[in-house]
């Protein structure tokens, strides 16, 4: 058993000097940020479902590979006007209230595998009304309750080695999460914490004393430049720190155009990421490349992608009817310069024959 938390210590180890964290962060945290922080839950002008599949280091044996559900929904007073100023896929809330998620994920690498459940509770109130955006300024306040469950297969170890035994080692931890949003149509800035309890990890009769569930705090910031036909930019910034580790960040740049976007990401360690992404009426579906230049694990792999897929439930009718008449105007404005076009071809003709 000694042999085998040693083994795990090392594990665990690792995961968190490779990838900055005990918990999974995803590149497209920023269309689902809820799962960072729970103040986040209801802030989105729909409600979005979404399904996220990250493998990293593609290639190599026992590298980290993370699947992730998510929901989350304002059941406040429903407010049906829809006041977009740049794409809507950019859109924040303009109702108040309780919003409500869930997220459920499962990370594995190697041995280690953690299956998480967190239930998010969030209370969204006006602070300003109109003043410095159309739909004024909100702060939302929020709270996680979360359920780990931690296993250690030893049979994905060669039978030779001394630590096989085919069994598995399970501990479950219970803890929660705080988190606070403040946002409106132009920026939003985000605190919060996870593993506030910092649990510590138990597995059979003998259990490690330190803290292996170390707090982590969440700092998200950014602010959304809104531009004609639907274009908006919005530079962003993410930081993370733990008691032990050192201070992580990701610096994302992100542009919407209409249904599309496109993002790129520097993080912490010269890594890169370049995103793309569409979502279309109901439908989501995003891509992310992340490349680590300085990695020499990573540097023998393919890579590490992520793909998510979504519905985007809840879209209030007005923007539905917006889309459509946009469309309709877009139809009509291509339709007038086909007709002129030709007519000018014919003309031509005419003329020169």
């Amino acid at each position: 058993m000694r042999r085998i938390l040693i083994t795990l210590t090392i594990l665990l180890s690792f995961h968190i000097f490779s990838n900055a964290q005990q918990l999974p962060l995803y590149s497209q945290y920023i269309e689902n940020g809820f799962m960072l922080n729970p103040a986040m839950a209801g802030s989105r002008i729909f409600s979005p479902v979404r399904i996220s599949m990250r493998q990293q280091w593609t290639g190599v044996k026992g590298a980290p590979e993370t699947q992730a559900v998510s929901y989350n929904k304002n059941f406040g007073p429903k407010n049906r006007e829809c006041n977009i100023m740049g794409s809507p896929m950019s859109g924040r809330n303009n109702q108040l209230g309780v919003g409500l998620g869930g997220y459920f994920f499962n990370d594995k690498q190697h041995s280690i595998t953690r299956t998480g459940l967190e239930i998010s509770y969030a209370y969204h109130m006006q602070i300003s009304g109109g003043r410095l955006s159309n739909n004024g300024t909100k702060l939302s306040l929020g709270f996680g309750g979360v359920f780990y469950q931690f296993k250690f297969d030893s049979s994905e170890l060669p039978m030779s080695d001394p630590l096989y035994t085919g069994a598995n080692e399970v501990s479950f931890v219970p803890d929660f999460n705080l988190g606070v949003y403040l946002y409106n149509d132009n920026y939003f800035v985000g605190l919060s914490a996870s593993h506030v309890m910092e649990s510590t990890f138990k597995i059979g009769d003998n259990h490690i004393t330190d803290n292996v569930m170390e707090r982590h705090m969440y700092a998200l910031a950014g602010y959304t430049f809104h531009f004609p036909k639907f274009v908006d930019l919005e530079p962003s910034v993410m930081v993370m720190k733990t008691n032990t580790s050192d201070l992580y960040y990701d610096a994302t740049l992100k542009l919407y155009i209409n249904h599309l976007w496109l993002a790129a990401s520097y993080r912490t360690n010269e890594q890169f990421v370049g995103m793309i992404g569409v979502s279309y009426s109901h439908y989501y579906l995003g891509y992310a490349y992340d490349y680590y230049s300085n990695n020499v694990l990573a540097s023998t792999s393919n890579g590490t992608h992520e793909i998510t897929v979504g519905v985007n439930l809840d879209i209030p009718p007005k923007m539905l009817r917006q889309e459509r008449l946009r469309k309709r105007r877009a139809a009509d404005r291509n339709y007038s310069r086909t007709k002129t076009s030709r007519f000018k071809r014919e003309s031509k003709g005419f003329l020169f024959f």
